[in-house]
């Protein structure tokens, strides 16, 4: 029996279903004799195992300890028949992901929203949790627009758990995550405030900073490129925005703002509009002439000897010096021409310096192949005559390799027969470090054609749609137990389509024994969960996605007893 409406959960009722996120179901709850609403998250992506279950215990009690306005409440936890929860506080106002929905905020808007954020960040990293997964959907907002953090620590719950993928990658968002959290090293506040200065970028432009990429070049560009300039996206944006939010953005942990708060301060002070320059006041006085006005004998008597009172005094001012003729200088002639000159050497200098440190561009040709076949594996951007090395995981294989005199690579590799199926880890290494990757699709030595999804056996090859050669297919685990959640993503389907993806178990079967369906976004990628079903059979399985257009791809699973 699992956690549904009307299940007692200590002194709370469940109640009515309010939706489902990355960790399971979610519903309402309530505690009658302190007439309390809560919401219950039914942690399903969780596996019952002994260990995870006290992790879970563990990361709830960190959690639960935590007390600040900007961070949501921890009510209770448990287990239910092997299944966590935890009931924490409900917040009926929605997550500023809806609100961003609805289109761009103001300036003051968004820095209230990032103040509260960066408070509640700071206040758990100095309490040695990190969240690990901020996002505009994990921030959930007060009647009064008081911004919330939910889900605080839940993400780690998730590492070793069927979520965790075979590149290492740890769990969170993509559009969000922090360089360290692609490469699966180690995560700390930093990479929450990196996610924190997403977000800032996201509002103020619109715009993620690595906006209509597919997945798996989303990860890359995290790693490995800087995002555009937020005032190339936003002109009313200046420099002083742009160097805030790049520095939150660092690729280095360590060159990133030291808390939210400093960062969110350093934001304001940007964005404030620059104050006018004082200008001196000026008193104009009219030309000196010769007065006629009449002057007191008592007044005037100091300098002038007045004969009659009643007659008029003229009083003469003396004419100012005439001007000096000066010779114009040329030191500031000398000095405007020594600035263009530092500038033109900066900016070659600067030019010279990004040439030289381009990221290097790693291509294979094909990125899908079959056991057995060839592929030919072409870099760019590597200092010139470099030598090193091209591995291959999981099953780690090394082949040398000597760039060219204009740093250019292209190598040729076999790939073995006996190769598991799946995706591999393709990268180019030198001096004890790895500069690039790509993910290589292997497929088992048979036919690419590729069964439509459907609960009977396929039709005839002749109406079969086929494999493209452009669309690949992946997933988070090439090995899982039965039962267990694995994320299923593909890159170059057709955009805006709905996706068919299809079990089949064995592998060698023609009739699929569950679906599940995605959509692509724009840039026809799609991403998704999928849960094997308890009818899975240990030994190879086979999934296989096709859009409406017939577009399809194939990935290969081992399922084990678990």
């Amino acid at each position: 029996m699992s956690i549904a409406p009307g299940t007692r959960l200590g002194q709370y009722e469940v109640q009515d279903f309010i939706g489902q996120g990355a960790m399971g179901l979610v519903y309402r709850a309530y505690h009658a004799q302190l007439e309390r609403t809560g919401a219950v998250k039914v942690m399903q992506a969780i596996s019952p195992d002994p260990d995870t279950t006290a992790r879970f215990r563990h990361e709830a009690q960190a959690i639960a300890q935590m007390r600040h306005p900007n961070i949501l409440n921890v009510y209770d936890f448990g287990d239910f028949e092997g299944t966590p929860y935890m009931i924490v506080e409900y917040v009926p106002g929605g997550s500023l992901a809806n609100r961003l929905s609805q289109g761009m905020i103001d300036q003051a808007a968004a820095l209230n929203f990032l103040r509260g954020i960066a408070a509640g960040l700071d206040y758990a990293h100095s309490r040695g949790v990190v969240h690990r997964d901020i996002k505009p959907a994990n921030v959930l907002l007060e009647p009064d627009d008081t911004p919330v953090i939910a889900d605080f620590g839940l993400a780690k719950l998730l590492q070793g758990s069927s979520l965790k993928s075979m590149t290492g990658v740890t769990t969170g968002t993509p559009a969000y995550m922090a360089p360290e959290q692609v490469t699966g090293s180690k995560v700390g506040p930093a990479a929450d405030r990196y996610s924190l200065a997403t977000i800032a970028y996201e509002m103020l432009t619109g715009v993620i900073p690595f906006d209509g990429e597919a997945l798996m070049e989303l990860l890359y560009a995290q790693v490995h490129r800087e995002p555009p300039p937020p005032s190339s996206r936003n002109s009313s944006l200046g420099p002083r925005v742009d160097a805030v939010l790049m520095r939150g953005l660092a690729k280095d942990p360590n060159a990133r703002w030291e808390s939210g708060t400093a960062f969110v301060r350093a934001l304001e002070e940007a964005l404030a509009p620059k104050p006018a320059p004082a200008v001196a006041r000026t008193m104009v006085m009219a030309s000196p002439v010769a007065s006629t006005v009449r002057v007191g004998a008592a007044v005037a008597g100091a300098a002038v000897e007045a004969r009659n009172a009643d007659e008029p005094v003229m009083l003469a001012y003396p004419s100012p010096p005439p001007p000096v003729a000066r010779k114009k200088s040329r030191k500031g002639l000398f000095a405007l021409t020594a600035v263009v000159i530092v500038l033109i050497l900066a900016l070659a200098g600067l030019a010279i310096y990004e040439y030289l440190n381009q990221p290097v561009q790693l291509t294979l040709t094909p990125s899908t192949v079959v056991a057995g076949d060839s592929i030919v594996v072409t870099a760019s951007h590597l200092p010139a005559n470099q030598a090193g090395e091209i591995q291959v995981w999981s099953q780690r294989r090394v082949i040398p390799f000597h760039a060219g005199p204009g740093g250019n690579v292209a190598v040729q590799i076999s790939i073995p027969r006996d190769l598991e199926v799946g995706a591999h880890l393709v990268m180019i290494c030198w001096n004890g470090a790895c500069h690039s990757q790509k993910t290589l699709q292997v497929l088992a030595p048979v036919a690419l054609a590729t069964p439509v999804a459907s609960t009977s056996p396929s039709p005839a090859p002749s109406t079969s749609p086929t494999a493209s050669p452009t669309a690949m297919l992946s997933t988070s685990q090439t090995s899982v137990p039965m039962r267990a959640t694995i994320y299923v993503y593909g890159v170059h389907f057709s955009n805006s389509q709905t996706v068919t993806i299809a079990l089949f178990d064995p592998a060698s079967s023609t009739v699929t024994l569950e679906t599940w369906s995605a959509t692509t976004t724009s840039s026809g990628g799609f991403g998704t969960s999928i849960t094997l079903p308890a009818t899975a059979l240990a030994g190879n399985a086979r999934i296989t996605a096709c859009d409406s257009n017939r577009v399809c791809a194939t990935a290969y699973v081992r399922v084990t007893q678990g």
